[in-house]
């Protein structure tokens, strides 16, 4: 498993409302691995640093970990409180949505995820220089508002991988869209028979393996 691990929160739409908060990394088949989950009030810095405080008595804290989020203060804070030594990398999902609102340029979008994914910094310079021209306060948001450390690959100071947006993360919400309604007992239910379903069936494929890596990597 990548040491790549995306946190969020979604809403509660039942009775006493509330947050679902979520952290989960990838197994070694590129699917989601859900480490934890937790119910708050609200997403704010004491509810974050409480659900932080849990996940990193499972995963403990090195700098060969990656945590992902989006770029709330509430987030940005509690995890700088209680990861000393894990790298903090945002949503590029996140920060295009920021771009695309803040500076109506939806055409931009080509060039930013390029720059997102960029391997070599010579090829990180040459598409910065192109969103430059273009739009040059969307390069100052993305050099000093962000920074290029947060959202870039190449210049990440830790190993994210491919891994550039919260979207294992979204995948977890959507799986829930419907039990969000259900009081929070009901909810934690509906988590643990599905984590049971697929814990069962991905060890089902797992004993059938024959091959040296995963069948996603394999292919």
């Amino acid at each position: 498993m990548r040491k790549v691990v995306g946190i969020d929160g979604t809403f509660l739409k039942g009775q006493y409302r509330g947050v679902l908060l979520v952290a989960t990394a990838q197994d070694g088949n590129g699917q989601c691995y859900p480490l934890a989950w937790g119910i708050v009030d609200s997403e704010n810095e004491d509810a974050w640093s409480w659900f932080l405080t849990q996940l990193k008595e499972i995963i403990g804290d090195t700098d060969e970990l990656a945590l992902i989020s989006d770029r709330a203060p509430s987030i940005k804070k509690a995890i700088s409180t209680v990861f000393e030594k894990a790298h903090h990398g945002a949503c590029a999902w996140h920060v295009a949505q920021n771009i695309k609102n803040k500076f109506k340029c939806a055409d931009i979008m080509g060039s930013y995820w390029s720059v997102v994914n960029a391997y070599r910094c010579e090829d990180f310079t040459g598409y910065m220089i192109e969103i430059s021209n273009r739009y040059p306060r969307v390069a100052e948001y993305l050099e000093n508002e962000v920074g290029f450390e947060k959202w870039s690959r190449c210049h990440y100071p830790g190993l994210r991988y491919n891994i550039t947006t919260t979207n294992m993360v979204e995948s977890l919400n959507s799986m829930l869209v419907n039990a969000r309604d259900f009081p929070y007992v009901a909810l934690l239910d509906v988590i643990q028979e599905k984590m049971s379903k697929w814990w069962n069936d991905r060890r089902i494929v797992a004993t059938a393996i024959t091959t040296p890596l995963t069948p996603s990597r394999e292919s």
